[in-house]
């Protein structure tokens, strides 16, 4: 698997890319998230591939100080993420965001924190914990999708 931005070539795999319903309510379609991107420098699609697939799919945010999230100013926030309805349960959002300090220390060169926001998935924070290193943080933001964790890892 491997991780790369966005860019033009990349629209017919979005325009392919498959949600299922119970995962639209927790984030965007990816062809809208992209659209964002286009309006604001600060986002960036981040697309997970195996082989010639697209897996997965994330935005990052850049905080700089401004978000809720963070008042770290070198933070990336991880937005959209979600797996092709096709591609579920074979663990490519793990290993994206495994991946991802990497991918980040390669393409923002001034960033040291990374912050996930989980929507009710005990399991997969469990593993992110575990396995990438990340840690929890403090939330004190009403919530907005039910029980949401707040996971940190330093760049």
């Amino acid at each position: 698997m491997y991780l790369t931005m966005y860019d033009d070539t990349h629209q017919e795999h979005i325009n392919n890319y498959c949600l299922s319903e119970r995962k639209l309510r927790y984030v965007r379609e990816p062809k809208i998230a992209i659209a964002l991107t286009k309006k604001d420098p600060q986002r960036h699609a981040v697309l997970a591939f195996k082989d010639e697939h697209l897996v997965a799919f994330l935005t990052l945010y850049e905080a700089r100080g401004g978000s809720p999230y963070s008042d770290n100013k070198n933070s990336l926030l991880v937005h959209d993420l979600s797996t092709d309805y096709r591609h579920l349960n074979n663990g490519h959002v793990k290993k994206a965001v495994q991946l991802l300090p990497s991918f980040i220390r390669q393409h923002f060169s001034t960033i040291d924190q990374l912050t996930i926001i989980v929507n009710e998935d005990k399991a997969f924070t469990q593993a992110l914990r575990l396995e990438a290193g990340f840690e929890y943080t403090e939330n004190n933001l009403p919530s907005v999708y039910g029980s949401q964790v707040f996971l940190q890892i330093s760049i």
